[in-house]
């Protein structure tokens, strides 16, 4: 198989991604083992053309599984832009046109934030392990994951204020890529400021003011080029970001 981004390799699904082993057990877990392989290839910054994908991908498809890395899917309509993050665990379908949205103008594109390694179910895979539908469920119920964290990030634009934007979707991100601390959520994420604009909605430059004062608050803090730190007072206030204000770099709630 000629995909056109990087040496193939096969390897064992369910060695690569432990969570999808649930509900398997002794013999039938062993056989799945054996049975859940799947050519995988790798994408490498700064950005990925899924052009050769696509020329291959066949309708009993599933989709690609990201085994580890970061992809950023980017979307822009006229002169906005708007992106979505695809990390470990996470199914795509790139060969899934957009031209359905005629005659508006949509045009995408692919960065690659970290190497990533992909993992091609096609049909092959879909017959071995038909005998395992829970490795199918599993698969199927992040996407719907996916789909539910992607209206909450919507519901963000919904904020007056960048800052509160901002806290909403670091909460949305600490639930993938978060670990608990003694002083918050440390999450691990090389992500960019423009990136962040396109999550919440606004311009770089309001994004860039909009961090600089929470981390003079200690709400949200840049620890190094690939964490953050959400600290335990903003997650506290995000039940209230209704009433959240910064006023002189001073935490406010309004009634």
């Amino acid at each position: 198989m000629a995909l056109g981004c990087g040496a193939l390799e096969t390897v064992r699904l369910l060695d690569e991604d432990l969570d999808l082993r649930a509900g398997l057990e002794g013999s039938e877990l062993d056989a799945a083992r054996g049975q859940a392989h799947a050519v995988m290839f790798g994408a490498y910054p700064p950005a990925w053309n899924p052009a050769a994908i696509i020329a291959r991908a066949q309708l009993g498809w599933l989709g690609l599984l990201v085994l580890d890395g970061l992809l950023v899917r980017r979307v822009q309509v006229g002169r906005r832009r708007s992106c979505e993050l695809f990390g470990p665990g996470d199914l795509l379908r790139p060969w899934d046109v957009d031209d359905v949205h005629d005659p508006l103008a949509v045009t995408v594109d692919w960065l690659v934030r970290k190497p990533t390694r992909l993992a091609v179910l096609d049909s092959d895979f879909l017959l071995r392990t038909a005998r395992w539908p829970t490795i199918h469920s599993q698969i199927v119920a992040r996407a719907v994951g996916r789909a539910r964290d992607l209206a909450l990030i919507q519901a963000v634009d919904h904020f007056p204020t960048a800052h509160a934007r901002l806290l909403i979707v670091f909460w949305v991100l600490a639930a993938r890529w978060g670990k608990v601390t003694p002083d918050g959520v440390l999450i691990t994420l090389p992500i960019t400021h423009e990136l962040l604009s396109m999550l919440i909605g606004t311009r770089r430059p309001t994004v860039t003011l909009a961090l600089q004062r929470l981390a003079r608050l200690g709400l949200l803090v840049r620890k190094d080029r690939e964490q953050w730190l959400l600290s335990s007072t903003a997650i506290e206030s995000l039940n209230q970001l209704d009433n959240l204000q910064l006023v002189d770099d001073e935490v406010v709630l309004s009634a």
